[in-house]
């Protein structure tokens, strides 16, 4: 069937056949969503089948949309260019192609959101199953990075069409990020702390830790900054290029927490009250099933003037404060109960004795 002689008509000053193919492409964009959707399932349903269903999940949901678009605006710059478009008086042609590109940017931008989407989903599940909480508060950043340099791309891209240089753009933004940087060298400091600490990782989100005497729980890190909640809820906000020169303490890297406390007598007490007193304080913590069992010290360590001093050391096996606080608490009360049964005479706080004097004021 010859169809030559559709080249021949014209409508609207544009070829028939022309305008025929342009409405197959029309129609074609119209069916883009549902086509996209049908071949990303197939090809998804392949991969399903050898690797991550989470995975396959995410690319379904997040590029199904963003493809068909770009199809979309691809077969639209198509059109375009089979309309011949005039040129003359007014240069429409070059305007509707300008918008087409702008267009097929925007998308093709909008599309690389979402595969970075898709790869910080896949990040985030995988950081989900490391140790450290650190891994975690690291994907969101990284993202945003990585959208931000997209984003500069294509505002440079979006600018070539319009006549800018993309080099000149990108040398511009050099000279300005270098004065920045001289502006803002501690905000880069902090940036650098922050690699340091994510790299390093010398604690992660929950741990005790002591910085420059601030001690308490780290409950945020970010890229500036790091938070710490002390013991008596003030929230501290640490510069990261803190971490950089200062001694970090993490003290929830410990395998244990140490009760140590010393119980001074008076020289009333005899020796087989000392001894009695020192062997039920040791049955005290042998009993105590939170404990490491074989680090207990229970030992006679001052003899002088200021009475007779009892050590009393051990380590609990957890290293939770509330719990610290609980098992060293019931150990105070076991020991001044043991004290009290067997009439000990503890040396009261501050007292002092005066050789041949019973009260009052000495002689002046």
């Amino acid at each position: 069937m010859n169809l030559s002689f559709l080249s021949e008509q014209v409508l609207w000053g544009i070829a028939v056949s022309q305008l025929i193919v342009v409405a197959v492409l029309l129609l074609l964009g119209l069916l883009a969503h549902a086509v996209v959707r049908r071949l990303l399932r197939r090809v998804m349903r392949r991969f399903s089948r050898k690797g991550d269903q989470n995975v396959v999940n995410d690319v379904y949901r997040l590029l199904t949309r963003p493809l068909s678009f770009l199809v979309n605006v691809a077969i639209w710059n198509g059109v375009i260019g089979l309309l011949g478009l005039p040129e003359t008086p007014l240069n429409i042609r070059l305007w509707a192609t300008t918008a087409g590109m702008v267009a097929l940017i925007l998308v093709v931008a909008y599309c690389a959101f979402h595969v970075v989407d898709v790869f910080a989903a896949i990040a985030a599940r995988t950081a989900e199953k490391t140790e450290t909480k650190l891994d975690d508060q690291l994907v969101n950043p990284v993202t945003n990075t990585v959208k931000l340099l997209v984003a500069l791309i294509m505002v440079a891209a979006i600018l070539g069409q319009f006549g800018y240089s993309a080099t000149g753009l990108i040398a511009s933004l050099s000279i300005g990020g270098l004065a920045v940087a001289f502006a803002a060298k501690d905000t880069l400091a902090n940036i650098f702390g922050s690699i340091v600490i994510f790299s390093e990782r010398p604690f992660q989100i929950g741990d005790v830790v002591e910085i420059n005497g601030v001690e308490g729980s780290v409950e945020e890190v970010g890229i500036r900054s790091t938070r710490i909640r002390q013991f008596d809820q003030t929230v501290s906000i640490l510069p990261n290029q803190t971490f950089t020169n200062a001694e970090v303490r993490n003290l929830s890297k410990r395998g244990s927490r140490r009760v140590r406390f010393e119980v001074t007598l008076t020289h009333e007490a005899t020796v087989l009250q000392l001894e009695r007193f020192l062997t039920s304080i040791r049955d005290l913590l042998a009993q105590r099933t939170d404990l490491h069992s074989d680090q207990n010290m229970v030992q006679l360590t001052k003899l002088d003037a200021s009475g007779l001093g009892v050590l009393v050391q051990a380590f609990t096996l957890s290293t939770d404060f509330a719990a610290f606080m609980v098992t060293q608490e019931e150990i105070l009360l076991g020991v001044r109960r043991l004290a009290e049964e067997q009439k000990l005479p503890i040396m009261p706080a501050k007292e002092v004795h005066l050789s041949g004097q019973t009260g009052g004021l000495p002689p002046s």
